[in-house]
């Protein structure tokens, strides 16, 4: 009966980050609000042509640790491979993101307002 319903509380959670994820983004199409996802962010940072990156071997595994200040955002990322782990985003020392791989909060699709 426990795991049943952890299954059912794990899908509803699920479920309410959806739909907070398509309302932010109505909304900010709506208010035509500048928005970008997690994985875009993450893109632009590793493409980015002053990032500093740093990579390691652990265990076996391939780790990057990128960091990228520019124009008062200063943004770091550690990706496993391919696999965004951790990102965080900060504008004039104000968070902007802080996507955890192990959370729920933000999923990689979900929009993140930028400040003008």
């Amino acid at each position: 009966m426990k795991k049943h319903s952890k299954k059912i509380k794990h899908k509803a959670k699920t479920t309410l980050n959806k739909i907070k994820t398509n309302i932010k983004e109505t909304l900010f199409d709506i208010a035509d609000i500048p928005a970008t996802s997690v994985q875009q962010l993450a893109d632009f940072i590793q493409h980015h042509p002053d990032t500093k990156v740093t990579k390691k071997q652990m265990l076996g595994i391939s780790y990057a640790f990128y960091s990228l200040e520019t124009e008062g955002y200063h943004y770091y990322l550690e990706t496993n491979e391919s696999k965004i782990l951790q990102l965080d985003g900060y504008y004039e020392n104000k968070k902007m993101v802080s996507y955890r791989s192990y959370r729920d909060y933000y999923q990689l699709n979900t929009p993140i307002k930028f400040p003008n």
